[in-house]
């Protein structure tokens, strides 16, 4: 199935607020077609990606102090790992939800929503941290990450799918498509002589979560804001991919090929062009529609219809904002907007 998102502007996850309802409303202000709920990793340490949907996971330890999670698989976990297999076998979403302890944004959110959507409205999009990143992140009590651990790090994956069923549920009552993007940072060490997995366990794992996202309505994106192994990523069943055009953009049109063939299948890129890390304030909307073009000119040339790359097409930023500064996550939401409704503008003409 296609979806024409005509260059409509969305979001990748973290803010740098304290306040979830002042988030919210950033979010809903700049981002109104496609509005995320916002991660706020300076509230908490339980809103960091490597610990925001850890809740439900058999052996998971909080230490509050050192403000990290662990696996102890020191103990006989099986009468947890029977309940968490019995309980994601069941569907019980419920049993997988995020609390307002790990997700503040998420419920504040929510009651932004409760008061209406916005007029622009066409959907609303959630996140969870992918299988790689996570299964590199977490470790057991020795070390040891627990991707090498094949009960726990199966776990893991069903864990992080369950967390974007929930998602979905609770959104969906809202009436508008949920997409969920998987989050995928370390996808840059993916091949290379000290990647803790192989390609082909990551896609495998990554489709896992896809199913349980198309298996609820839900659209499902994979956001690597960094290199990666594209030609795996662009086969997955994601409907949306999505790069950091502003870093990497000839990264990535290095295969064209792959490109065309999640095209054909009805996939988008979202293209993330304005900076964050990188961001100087010296950036205008009219420098990075020019980057933009560089990049889709180029996809003309190996055959893609103009058409088709501004259908398939969203705006974000290249990554998270959740390091930054109020002041300059605010500055990078407004040229986001502006970057994506000259866009559209020049879809109507």
């Amino acid at each position: 199935m296609t979806i024409d998102f005509n260059c409509i502007a969305t979001g990748i996850g973290s803010l740098p607020i304290t306040d979830p309802d002042a988030a919210a409303e950033l979010s809903l202000r700049y981002i109104p077609e496609a509005p995320i709920w916002p991660q706020l990793p300076q509230k908490d340490f339980r809103e960091h990606m490597d610990g925001q949907y850890t809740e439900s996971l058999p052996g998971l330890k909080v230490d509050g102090v050192k403000k990290r999670f662990y696996f102890d698989t020191s103990r006989d976990l099986t009468p947890e790992l029977e309940k968490f297999f019995e309980r994601y076998l069941e569907k019980d979403y419920a049993f997988f939800r995020i609390s307002e302890e790990y997700a503040a944004g998420f419920y504040g959110f929510l009651r932004a929503l409760k008061k209406g959507l916005p007029p622009r409205a066409r959907f609303l999009k959630g996140h969870i941290t992918g299988p790689l990143t996570y299964g590199t992140s977490v470790r057991d009590e020795t070390g040891k990450d627990i991707i090498h651990n094949d009960v726990m790090f199966d776990a893991v994956v069903k864990g992080l799918a369950m967390k974007a069923a929930w998602q979905i549920e609770t959104l969906k009552p809202f009436g508008k498509p949920v997409i969920i993007f998987i989050d995928e940072p370390a996808m840059e060490s993916l091949g290379s002589a000290f990647s803790a997995a192989s390609p082909a366990l990551v896609a495998e794992k990554l489709d896992e979560i896809i199913d349980t996202v198309h298996e609820l309505g839900g659209i499902a994106g994979i956001h690597c804001c960094g290199n990666a192994d594209w030609p795996m990523i662009f086969n997955t069943k994601a409907d949306i991919v999505n790069f950091d055009a502003f870093g990497y953009l000839e990264k990535v049109l290095l295969y064209p090929g792959d490109i065309r063939k999640f095209y054909d299948r009805g996939g988008a890129l979202a293209w993330g062009i304005v900076p964050t890390s990188a961001f100087t304030v010296g950036e205008t909307a009219e420098g990075l529609i020019a980057r933009l073009e560089t990049g889709m000119k180029r996809l003309e040339k190996e055959g893609v219809d103009r058409t088709t790359v501004l259908r398939q097409c969203l705006i974000t930023p290249s990554c998270g904002m959740g390091s930054l500064t109020p002041e300059k996550a605010e500055a990078i939401l407004k040229l986001l907007r502006d970057v994506s409704d000259r866009m559209q503008g020049l879809i109507a003409k």
